[in-house]
């Protein structure tokens, strides 16, 4: 059988093959390329230096109310993934509350594992929450009135951190899941803060190390307006 007038066509086919796209790439990645990563079941660890790597799955932001719009939807929609991303990956995340008249301090490294004193998830927070879509600026944080908790300025705002990192509580607090040396550095990081009047709770934020450091949510206070 002559092959001859057939290596024309067979050619054109084989080509036409070399340039499948890769359905689970980029659409310019070509099957040869996705085929040289090499996924390992152990992965080596990371080691400091790599712990102040930005992840490049997290949304760009310019400014604090940019991550404050990624938490704020995060926790309504309950979507772990972009709010463990959006924690500090060298120092966390920290979760003040008030157990009777101890403050209780939790270090989180996953949202999903958090629980608070009554049992309730992080994401419990999604009904608390004042429609917050743009923080107003102030120059203070508005404070509460104790023991009525009430504020002079009701809403929801954001402002330098200097009141939050004033505070000193760990005397008396308890601890969970990190030390009190390792809480008190993350609170000294803090440097944005935004206030939501019908709780009395506050969010504080800091820039995370290295080249192009992004705001990171790094202390959620819960213990309202006028703790006990």
């Amino acid at each position: 059988m002559n092959l001859k007038p057939l290596l024309p066509g067979l050619a054109l086919v084989l080509a036409a093959c070399g340039d499948v796209k890769n359905p689970n790439g980029m659409p310019d990645e070509s099957t040869s390329n996705a085929s040289a990563r090499i996924v390992t079941a152990n992965p080596p660890k990371p080691d400091s230096a790599a712990a102040k790597t930005e992840n490049p799955v997290m949304p760009a932001d310019t400014s604090v109310t940019g991550a404050w719009l990624i938490l704020d939807g995060a926790l309504r929609s309950h979507d772990a993934q972009v709010l463990n991303q959006l924690m500090d990956p060298e120092y966390g995340l920290w979760i003040l509350e008030q157990a009777g008249g101890t403050p209780r301090v939790t270090r989180v490294a996953d949202v999903q594992q958090f629980r608070d004193q009554q049992q309730q998830p992080l994401f419990a927070l999604d009904k608390k929450l004042m429609t917050c879509a743009a923080p107003q600026p102030v120059a203070a944080l508005p404070s509460a009135s104790c023991p009525g908790g009430k504020f002079g300025q009701e809403g929801c705002f954001v402002g330098p951190s200097t009141a939050f990192r004033g505070l000193d509580f760990w005397a008396q607090a308890s601890v969970k899941g990190g030390n009190r040396n390792q809480g008190q550095a993350a609170q000294g990081r803090t440097v944005r803060s935004v206030l939501q009047t019908r709780t009395g709770y506050q969010f504080h934020f800091a820039k995370s190390a290295g080249v192009g450091g992004r705001w990171r949510l790094i202390f959620v206070d819960l213990r309202g307006a006028c703790p006990s």
